[in-house]
């Protein structure tokens, strides 16, 4: 078993000041803004809030306080940025925010839009556009894999 274990010291001390490349999950930038919205869920049309943090062609941010489900198909009214304008979407809970972490904003959830029709997407897009990303609040995960990956090409 040792033997598999073995490292090639000359193929790593070419790439001693290779940096280990970090993970990109998002699909879509976020974009830092806060906008008046409606998520409910859909089970009992509970209100789970009203406000934005940060908001993307996939997804937004909600400040919310209201408990929820991870994976609860929730839908979306949201007042585009810049604008009078509301789009409709469905979606679901992809992640709870406690506050329990000095850099969390608070309780919050995340939002991944599952159903936008098109014309909604595009005009989300537009309002979306040259509005700068969040601060980011914690460092990005290490991508050991893709690291690994471009050491052998």
């Amino acid at each position: 078993m040792l033997d598999t274990l073995e490292v090639d010291l000359d193929l790593a001390s070419s790439f001693a000041d290779f940096a280990v490349l970090r993970a990109a999950d998002r699909k879509s930038l976020r974009r830092a803004v806060r906008t008046e919205c409606e998520v409910v869920a859909e089970d009992g049309f509970r209100l789970l809030g009203r406000y934005t943090l940060d908001l993307s062609e996939d997804g937004l941010l909600l400040d919310a306080g209201a408990p929820c489900v991870i994976g609860e198909p929730v839908i979306v009214s949201l007042r585009m940025p810049r604008g009078t304008s509301w789009i409709d979407a469905e979606g679901h809970v992809a992640r709870a925010i406690d506050g329990q972490r000095r850099e969390d904003c608070g309780s919050a959830l995340g939002i991944a839009f599952d159903a936008m029709s098109a014309v909604d997407r595009a005009i989300l897009r537009a309002s979306l556009h040259g509005l700068p990303p969040p601060v980011p609040r914690r460092h990005r995960r290490m991508d050991y894999a893709s690291t690994i990956g471009a050491l052998r090409r």
